[in-house]
């Protein structure tokens, strides 16, 4: 049957729309188009263009919240339009905004949670680089005071250390001295020790990283810290990054060996609502130990519509959404809600590295305390491991592989993350299939 040019434009929304197969395709992808194709026509090009992404819920290696309360999505819609740097029009948004600085300011013992310091960033990156430009300012203000230059600032950290350290040495003219490690469960305190001096703007600490979940050795760095400063009149800070474990570490029983702003020299800490913190990305937090760290300087004041506003981001506008999920998820959970959801996730990775060791195919080498579960096969050949991702990537899973960057020893690990998306019975079944491709293709 023949139907008139213009009957799929008169037609209801839940009437599949039709292609021909003689419509060409755009022939300049990149050009802005002339003309709209209308709201739904949009959404159905782009939702059938994305069908051929990777399902979020099978991803293994991503920490990223993919899932919350349907009343968090609707909380999330209805402030959708809200710019949050607009302080004056939104002043409610903002108390709320300085409430969570408090409640985690509390929860990392921060010197006074009554009077906390710190600001929502976009991410950790963004956290990161706020954090390391404080210690960098606080650096130069000390030397000037003496007298000294302050043309050559370095900051120390190891080969463990996210992308965005090397990258706000790169940005913010810092001397990046990195210090590789010899193998995955090696930690270099030693040449990072010989690596401070009078020019040391801060030494990064990793709480929990992202290629083994390894945490660094900071309660020993800190001591050590300390000795290098009497010794020399110096006045090297740490930072923390705790993107990973900063919202699970006080919610687990096992033990953990001290980290937080307990230090005396953890002045900066960074955390990732949008890990396990609970919430979708992107949302992170940086926390000061106490106001003094955060220079006067850098605290931005600027006559924004109304009223003069101060701020401490290096981006401007953002969205209001993810900090009100993000109270959200403190006031749905509490501190026994994280704790039961922290503990379900680790039980679920401890079923996992079981599966994984007792399969006689796999070596877990994390330290099992986070829910990440970091493993490798035990017989080596890249042949295999690239078979055995793309046999996995058949049935839909995504399992990454990554080798540490400076480690002399090249070796591959996997990495899976447990978080809301692989529930007890998920988890079981991915080891199945794990096992059996794996034993499949050495059996070919």
């Amino acid at each position: 049957m023949k139907y008139p040019y213009n009957f799929f434009r008169d037609i209801s929304f839940s009437t599949p729309i039709l292609t021909s197969m003689k419509e060409k395709p755009t022939s300049k992808p990149y050009q802005f188009p002339k003309k709209g194709e209308g709201a739904f026509r949009a959404y159905q090009k782009i939702s059938n263009e994305l069908t051929l992404d990777g399902n979020v819920q099978l991803d293994l290696g991503s920490f990223s919240t993919t899932s919350m309360n349907p009343l968090a999505d609707k909380l999330i819609t209805e402030q959708l339009g809200k710019n949050f740097i607009d302080y004056n029009e939104y002043g409610q948004t903002k108390k709320i905004h300085d409430r969570i600085i408090g409640m985690l300011s509390g929860l990392l013992h921060a010197a006074d949670p009554n009077n906390p310091t710190g600001t929502s960033t976009l991410g950790s990156s963004e956290a990161i680089h706020l954090a390391l430009l404080s210690h960098k300012w606080n650096w130069k203000k000390r030397r000037e005071s003496f007298g000294l230059s302050a043309s050559k600032p370095n900051i120390v950290y190891s080969g463990n250390a996210h992308v965005c350290w090397d990258k706000f040495a790169l940005y913010f003219d810092v001397e990046p001295r990195k210090i590789p490690q010899t193998s995955h469960d090696s930690y270099p305190i030693e040449e990072i020790l010989k690596s401070i001096d009078q020019n040391t703007i801060c030494v990064g600490a990793i709480a929990g990283n992202t290629y083994t979940g390894s945490i660094d050795p900071i309660e020993k760095l800190n001591d050590e810290i300390i000795r290098l400063n009497k010794k020399h009149n110096w006045d090297v800070g740490i930072h923390v990054d705790a993107a990973i474990g900063g919202f699970v570490f006080p919610f687990i029983k096992k033990e953990v060996k001290t980290w937080d702003f307990r230090l005396p020299l953890v002045r900066s800490i960074n955390l990732s609502g949008h890990k396990y913190g609970l919430v979708y990305p992107g949302i992170g937090w940086l926390i000061f130990r106490e106001a003094a760290v955060l220079p006067k300087e850098l605290i931005f004041t600027s006559h924004y519509l109304e009223k003069p506003i101060e701020t401490y981001t290096l981006n401007f506008s953002k969205g209001a959404s993810m900090i009100l999920a993000q109270y959200f998820s403190i006031l749905q959970h509490g501190k026994q809600g994280y704790e039961k959801t922290i503990r379900d996730y680790c039980k679920t990775a401890d079923v996992i590295r079981k599966r994984l060791r007792l399969s006689g195919h796999f070596e877990t080498i994390d330290e099992g305390i986070l829910p990440v579960i970091v493993f490798r096969l035990k017989d080596v050949k890249e042949d295999m491991l690239t078979a055995l991702l793309l046999h996995l990537r058949s049935k839909n899973w995504m399992l990454p592989a990554y080798q540490i960057p400076g480690i002399s020893k090249k070796e591959t690990l996997l990495r899976i993350v447990v978080k809301e998306n692989i529930s007890p019975e998920l988890a079981q079944l991915f080891c199945d299939d794990l096992i059996y491709s794996y034993e499949t293709l050495k059996n070919d």
